[in-house]
């Protein structure tokens, strides 16, 4: 009597599945670092352009005539860029 073929389908089953412990983490964008550190100079100089702004009363953005978006969106935007750039 012949033996038959092991169908691929139980070649599959039998695979062990990796441990539910090990959390699932995707590859991270070739662009991740090539994106931070350019956020980061961009950031740092507009955080330096409010706190200019804010000292010597000189208006960057016409919308922003306290400074606030200068020194937190520049600070925001420098630690965001900073954090994709090392990690």
């Amino acid at each position: 009597m012949p033996v038959s073929k092991r169908s691929p389908r139980r070649r599959k089953d039998q695979r062990q599945a990796p441990p539910p412990s090990a959390p699932a983490r995707h590859p991270r964008s070739p662009w991740a670092k090539r994106l931070g550190w350019p956020l980061v100079a961009i950031g740092g100089i507009l955080f330096l352009m409010g706190q200019i702004g804010a000292r010597t009363g000189i208006v960057f953005l016409s919308f922003d005539q306290h400074h606030i978006f200068e020194q937190f969106g520049g600070a925001l935007i420098a630690i965001y860029g900073l954090i994709r750039a090392t990690s």
